[in-house]
């Protein structure tokens, strides 16, 4: 092999990289929530200048969430024992071996979709837009704390 000492090295300028969040960001943020994950990977697909792959990973996400819930719903689970359960425990009660054995069914399946969903987004959609280290990591202090508002909102409401 053979080196040609002319040749330079490729050179990058400030303005070749991005701010975006990094990939382990969106596998958590998905993992918790595939909506709000997936709207992290859209603002970096629109920061970079991916601007056509929006429509897909939105498509996806929307689908992936869709899907998820259909199948928590229609999976055979008594979804009133986990309410029961819940409103139990609230109250200072013990829930009942049913009732447990459908609130695992469904923090299963949740675990199961997330993790799913994580991975999707995380190891095909970033992956395949950002197959290189050419950015800097934003951080994700914000978003976290967007994530944490609107989960104690949802709750409350």
């Amino acid at each position: 092999m053979e080196f040609d000492e002319n040749k330079e090295e490729e050179k990058y300028n400030e303005d070749d990289y991005v701010d975006i969040y990094s990939k382990r960001a969106i596998f958590w943020f998905s993992f918790f929530n595939l909506i709000f994950g997936g709207v992290l990977l859209v603002i970096n697909l629109y920061n970079a200048g991916y601007k056509k792959a929006v429509p897909a990973v939105l498509a996806f996400v929307l689908f992936f969430s869709y899907l998820s819930y259909f199948v928590i719903l229609h999976s055979g689970v008594n979804l009133q024992q986990v309410v029961d359960a819940m409103n139990a425990t609230a109250k200072g009660g013990q829930p009942t071996p049913a009732q447990i054995t459908a609130m695992l069914s469904v923090a299963g399946l949740n675990i199961g979709f997330g993790l799913i969903g994580a991975l999707i987004l995380s190891q095909f959609f970033f992956r395949r837009y950002f197959p290189d280290n050419d950015y800097y990591p934003k951080p994700v202090g914000l978003p976290i704390l967007i994530f944490i508002l609107l989960m104690l909102l949802t709750r409350i409401l």
